[in-house]
Protein backbone atom coordinates (compact mmCIF):
# COMPACT_ATOMS: atom_id res chain seq x y z
CA UNK A 1 0.00 0.00 0.00
CA UNK A 2 2.70 2.64 0.96
CA UNK A 3 4.49 1.92 -2.42
CA UNK A 4 1.89 3.43 -4.37
CA UNK A 5 0.91 6.23 -2.55
CA UNK A 6 4.88 6.80 -2.80
CA UNK A 7 4.27 6.12 -6.25
CA UNK A 8 1.14 8.88 -6.49
CA UNK A 9 3.25 11.35 -4.33
CA UNK A 10 5.85 11.19 -7.31
CA UNK A 11 3.91 11.37 -10.08
CA UNK A 12 2.25 14.50 -8.39
CA UNK A 13 5.05 16.24 -7.77
CA UNK A 14 6.15 15.62 -11.46
CA UNK A 15 3.47 17.33 -12.48
CA UNK A 16 3.64 20.41 -10.55
CA UNK A 17 7.33 20.52 -11.49
CA UNK A 18 6.04 20.57 -15.45
CA UNK A 19 3.54 22.83 -14.67
CA UNK A 20 5.84 25.89 -13.04
CA UNK A 21 8.89 25.15 -16.05
CA UNK A 22 9.27 25.04 -19.55
CA UNK A 23 12.35 23.40 -21.18
CA UNK A 24 13.82 25.19 -23.93
CA UNK A 25 16.88 22.87 -25.52
CA UNK A 26 19.23 22.64 -22.84
CA UNK A 27 17.84 25.45 -20.70
CA UNK A 28 15.05 25.64 -18.35
CA UNK A 29 12.40 28.99 -18.00
CA UNK A 30 10.43 29.02 -14.29
CA UNK A 31 7.78 30.77 -13.58
CA UNK A 32 9.29 34.55 -11.95
CA UNK A 33 11.95 34.60 -14.51
CA UNK A 34 12.69 37.65 -15.97
CA UNK A 35 11.59 39.23 -19.60
CA UNK A 36 14.78 39.62 -20.62
CA UNK A 37 15.81 36.19 -19.90
CA UNK A 38 12.76 34.77 -21.85
CA UNK A 39 14.60 36.84 -24.70
CA UNK A 40 18.41 35.49 -24.09
CA UNK A 41 16.91 31.69 -24.27
CA UNK A 42 14.47 32.45 -26.84
CA UNK A 43 14.71 35.52 -28.93
CA UNK A 44 12.29 37.72 -29.86
CA UNK A 45 8.35 36.58 -30.11
CA UNK A 46 6.49 36.01 -33.15
CA UNK A 47 3.99 38.33 -31.94
CA UNK A 48 3.69 40.46 -28.69
CA UNK A 49 -0.30 41.07 -27.53
CA UNK A 50 -0.24 43.50 -25.19
CA UNK A 51 -2.89 42.42 -21.98
CA UNK A 52 -5.48 44.99 -21.21
CA UNK A 53 -6.29 46.72 -17.33
CA UNK A 54 -9.53 45.55 -15.83
CA UNK A 55 -11.93 48.69 -16.83
CA UNK A 56 -11.04 51.58 -14.41
CA UNK A 57 -7.94 49.78 -13.10
CA UNK A 58 -5.15 52.05 -14.83
CA UNK A 59 -5.26 55.91 -16.16
CA UNK A 60 -5.36 55.34 -19.85
CA UNK A 61 -1.79 57.36 -20.19
CA UNK A 62 -0.18 54.24 -18.31
CA UNK A 63 1.28 51.38 -19.77
CA UNK A 64 -0.87 47.68 -20.15
CA UNK A 65 -0.69 45.59 -17.29
CA UNK A 66 1.13 42.92 -18.94
CA UNK A 67 1.95 41.49 -22.37
CA UNK A 68 2.54 37.54 -24.32
CA UNK A 69 4.74 36.34 -26.58
CA UNK A 70 4.71 33.83 -28.64
CA UNK A 71 7.28 31.73 -30.27
CA UNK A 72 6.31 29.82 -33.37
CA UNK A 73 7.91 26.67 -33.56
CA UNK A 74 6.85 23.71 -35.91
CA UNK A 75 3.74 22.86 -35.07
CA UNK A 76 3.33 23.96 -31.70
CA UNK A 77 3.36 27.85 -30.79
CA UNK A 78 4.75 28.91 -27.13
CA UNK A 79 2.67 31.39 -25.23
CA UNK A 80 4.41 33.02 -22.69
CA UNK A 81 2.60 35.95 -20.09
CA UNK A 82 4.68 37.89 -18.56
CA UNK A 83 3.61 40.92 -15.97
CA UNK A 84 5.60 43.48 -14.31
CA UNK A 85 8.72 41.97 -16.53
CA UNK A 86 8.44 38.93 -14.85
CA UNK A 87 6.97 35.33 -16.52
CA UNK A 88 3.44 34.59 -14.66
CA UNK A 89 2.02 31.83 -17.29
CA UNK A 90 3.48 29.72 -20.32
CA UNK A 91 1.59 27.66 -22.41
CA UNK A 92 1.97 25.54 -25.13
CA UNK A 93 -0.48 25.18 -28.22
CA UNK A 94 -0.34 22.67 -30.76
CA UNK A 95 -1.67 22.76 -34.34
Amino acid sequence: MSRYLLFALLLASIAVHAETSLRIGSKVLTLGDSAAKVQQLMGEPTVRTFLQAPTGAMPNNQLASGEQWQYTQGNKTIVITIVNGRVTNFETLYD
